[in-house]
């Protein structure tokens, strides 16, 4: 069998099921949301302040260096991360490549949902299991599904060959 024959056409995601929102999203909230609890039970301020993060690593990190590029909300009415129109309302559309900026608040951000809770959830290791079973699943899922079959082609982790993209942006 050649290698060829081995490969796999893997078509770009143009609209998602809910069963594949509802998994993403619980997945995704679920672990921050477990995050903080775990925090809030070793410090209630540190559980406020790591709250805060995310709030405003979702309104910033994600909605608006990541998301306001993304094509999904804008030309598909479509997220799996929330309902499409949190973003359209807030921002307009983005098509040019993600900056530099955009990159790196977008990384820190998706960074500190996951890092930052760390200290506080070694302290008690159900939280802390609990924590990845949400956020192992979910993260994995990016590079190992999503990415390889996503629309967004300028971000920074868009894993899709040149030739589907030129292939759809012929369509």
């Amino acid at each position: 069998m050649s290698p060829k024959n081995c490969t796999r056409r893997v078509d770009l995601v143009e609209r998602f099921t809910i069963p594949q929102k509802i998994l993403m999203r619980v997945g995704f909230y679920g672990f921050m949301i477990i995050g903080a609890y775990g925090i809030y039970l070793e410090s209630i301020l540190w559980g406020l302040i790591y709250s805060g993060f995310v709030i405003f690593g979702i309104e910033f990190g994600l909605s608006y260096f990541l998301c306001s590029h993304c094509p999904y909300p804008y030309k598909y009415s479509d997220c799996l991360f929330a309902p499409f129109w949190v973003f359209t309302k807030q921002y307009k559309f983005r098509p040019a490549p993600m900056s530099i900026l955009d990159k790196t608040f977008f990384i820190l951000a998706m960074t500190g949902f996951i890092v930052i809770p760390q200290y506080w959830l070694f302290r008690n290791y159900t939280i802390l299991i609990l924590f990845w079973i949400f956020c192992l699943p979910t993260i994995a899922s990016l590079p190992f599904f999503w990415c390889k079959r996503c629309q967004h082609i300028h971000c920074c982790f868009n894993l899709v060959s040149e030739e589907l993209i030129s292939e759809s942006e012929q369509k």
